[in-house]
């Protein structure tokens, strides 16, 4: 990792995710009138270890289901915004309501409409299966792909950046 990119990480205390294609994998299924998407346990796990440490965590999505709204309640995800069309206004928002800098903030996406929040963040992520003009604007594109781990790698590269995974480790070792 390049220095840069670990200064850009240290600076982070709320790291914000898009839903579709980052949490999830992008894909819906159906089953009679009820529809779904699958949610990687593994992200759930990072983005608990970063609300552990003290760093905030948010959502933005352009869509608004009850399967968000339900795994961010069971994970403590602390700001959730569905619905959001223009997702820059939904940041800009986000940002003001938790007193937020550019530089403070990390958002990792996978599309188009994701560009001007990546443009603004002080860290700008997308997962390999982002569009391409959003892994060009990327500062990182994570190894894992959007619904299969690609937050849970964010968490750790953050919290091994500034020194927090220790204190996640203390649980789990002797």
């Amino acid at each position: 990792m390049s220095s840069e990119l670990e200064q850009k990480a240290g600076t982070i205390t709320c790291v914000i995710m898009d839903c579709d294609g980052v949490l999830t994998n992008g894909k819906a299924f159906y089953a009679g009138d009820a529809k779904g998407v699958f949610f990687n346990v593994h992200d759930g796990s990072g983005i608990k270890y970063l609300g552990r440490v003290g760093l905030k965590t948010a959502i933005i999505s352009g869509r608004d289901t009850k399967a968000v709204s339900r795994r961010a309640e069971e994970l403590g995800i602390d700001e959730v915004i569905q619905g959001a069309k223009i997702k820059i206004d939904a940041y800009r928002e986000l940002k003001q309501r938790l007193d937020l800098k550019d530089e403070e903030a990390c958002y990792i996406g996978d599309d188009l409409t994701d560009l001007p929040v990546l443009r603004e963040v002080g860290l700008a992520i997308a997962v390999p299966n982002a569009r391409t003009e959003v892994r060009e604007m990327a500062d990182m594109i994570t190894d894992t792909a959007g619904g299969e781990g690609a937050v849970r790698e964010l968490a750790e590269f953050i919290l091994k950046t500034q020194g927090k995974w220790d204190k996640i480790m203390e649980r789990y070792v002797e």
